[in-house]
């Protein structure tokens, strides 16, 4: 990758951040968390000795969603919005690749996640601080790494969702990756089901499907027990972040391909 690459690449991500910062859902989503957390705060203080708890955990739940929800909608209009403008059209007039063209909007759409996801923290911790007492240096460290795992979810939710605006209309791309989303964080129950299956056919299927979807719940348990212990289960984290980049590299490859084979020029 030369310097023509990057800066085109650069081009495209910024592009795609500033029409995902002035998109209006951002606002109104930062809103409906900070209400979601001060309904935490509530639901904390009734128990007694765990409200810490209770609130950093629904904290980090509900940046979860709320970033999820943020990147399958933003995600799924990467390419429509382009080509319903027709200004993908004019995009390729220039010497301009499919796969700089993926790359550009992804990184657009993940440092916008990443500032958002950021400033949620942020306030997350000071809700934290100021209802514990505790300095805010504290809670940031003991937030940054539980932070970190939602934020590399959401890398995987903005990659699925890119790969399914190539060649999907956004409510369909919506559908699957809500759908693949919401599956990967129930995959052990597939696995389960077919241990528990007496059809051997319908056991391997099971298994095939389990080690075939994402496994999103791996991150949610290591995201609660970091939050909760306070250890940083470092190898396991490794592992986690190997396995989504490498789902990340996948999938914006795919679409790379797709958006090559699709006439824009």
């Amino acid at each position: 990758m030369g310097l023509t690459d990057v800066g085109k690449i650069y081009a495209i991500a910024l592009n795609t951040f500033r029409e995902t910062v002035r998109d209006k859902i951002i606002y109104s989503l930062v809103v409906f968390i900070v209400i979601v957390t001060l309904i935490a705060i509530l639901m904390g203080s009734l128990s007694v000795g765990q409200n810490a708890r209770i609130l950093r955990d629904m904290g980090l739940a509900a940046i979860s969603f709320v970033g999820g929800i943020i990147a399958i909608f933003a995600g799924t209009n990467l390419v429509f919005k382009e080509i319903d403008k027709r200004t993908i059209y004019i995009i390729f007039t220039k010497p301009i690749t499919g796969w700089q063209f993926i790359l550009g909007k992804y990184l657009g759409l993940a440092s916008c996640l990443l500032i958002l996801v950021a400033a949620m923290g942020l306030f997350l911790t000071g809700v934290l601080s100021a209802s514990q007492g505790s300095p805010f240096q504290e809670q940031i460290g003991i937030m940054s790494l539980p932070l970190a795992v939602v934020y590399l979810e959401l890398l995987f939710v903005i990659a699925l969702a890119t790969f399914f605006s190539t060649f999907a209309s956004p409510v369909m791309s919506v559908l699957f990756t809500l759908s693949l989303w919401l599956i990967g964080h129930f995959g052990d129950s597939l696995k389960e089901l077919g241990k528990m299956s007496q059809n051997e056919a319908l056991s391997t299927f099971m298994n095939f499907v389990y080690w075939l979807l994402p496994d999103l719940a791996s991150l949610t348990r290591i995201r609660t027990l970091i939050s909760s212990t306070n250890h940083s289960y470092d190898e396991a984290l490794s592992y986690l972040t190997c396995y989504v980049i490498a789902y990340v590299l996948i999938l914006l490859v795919v679409a790379s391909v797709v958006t090559e084979q699709r006439e824009f020029s």
